[in-house]
């Protein structure tokens, strides 16, 4: 701890002409270290992190909606399930399979269904404000959940069960330094790494700032010209397909 504190001292003391010639080295050796810790410290490791990096995914796309925009939406991890779902769907060889695409081409169908999911939640309640928007979206999250496990669509969705015999992105040898929880960690942290990218770039854009107006106050934003229900929409899909990304690869 205290040469993590005396490491961070230097670098606060550094001048801006010092700290851009350290930058890229310091990312390249980062980057390095990143991509060799699974390989030193086993594949509970490599899984423990693959999930976290799954759930940073979620909450980057619940930044935009609640941080950004302001709008609560307390069941956004139906995104995430309906990314998941899709790819278990799409890419499953057991009975509940329908397609047998690969891991690489279901992802970004994933990522689509989870937007237009996002559309379709976004509609019917950009009129809300307040505690009846939190209600209405958590009433979302609940009909996802349940629906999935219900006899209802357990012919579809496998029911309490699921949907079993999802291959891994990658088909290698078990002994291969890629196999197992490897794979998944280095795509979550990859994805990870450019939705937050993504997600910065979002942030400092015209739309990013027209969120933020929307989250200060509806009536001055939409008085300065801001379109309400577009935005309010694109916030919900974003928001959406980047918890239905992290569903996806999870």
């Amino acid at each position: 701890v205290v040469r993590a504190l005396d490491l961070r001292g230097r670098v606060t003391r550094m001048t801006e002409a010092q700290r851009r010639i350290a930058l890229p080295p310091g990312i390249v050796l980062g980057l390095i270290l990143v991509g060799l810790l699974p390989l030193g410290l086993g594949p509970f490791f490599a899984q423990v992190v693959a999930l976290v990096a799954l759930y940073i995914l979620m909450g980057l796309g619940l930044n935009i909606t609640l941080g950004l925009a302001g709008l609560l939406d307390l069941g956004f991890v139906a995104f995430f399930a309906v990314g998941a779902y899709t790819v278990g769907l799409l890419t499953s060889t057991a009975e509940f399979g329908i397609a047998d695409w690969p891991f690489w081409a279901a992802i970004p169908f994933a990522v689509v269904i989870a937007m237009l999911f996002g559309a379709v939640l976004g509609l019917p309640i950009l009129g809300i404000r307040g505690d009846y928007l939190a209600i209405a979206t958590l009433g979302f999250g609940e009909i996802i959940r349940i629906l999935a496990g219900s006899d209802l669509m357990k012919p579809i969705l496998g029911g309490p069960r699921g949907i079993i015999n999802i291959p891994k992105p990658f088909d290698v040898d078990p002994n291969h330094w890629l196999a197992g929880p490897n794979q998944i960690y280095y795509i979550a942290l990859i994805c990870a790494a450019i939705i937050a990218f993504i997600a910065y770039r979002l942030r400092e854009s015209r739309l990013g700032r027209a969120w933020v107006a929307i989250r200060e106050d509806e009536d001055v934003a939409e008085a300065i010209g801001i379109n309400l229900v577009q935005t309010k929409l694109l916030a919900y899909m974003l928001g959406a397909a980047f918890a239905g990304l992290g569903g996806a690869v999870f």
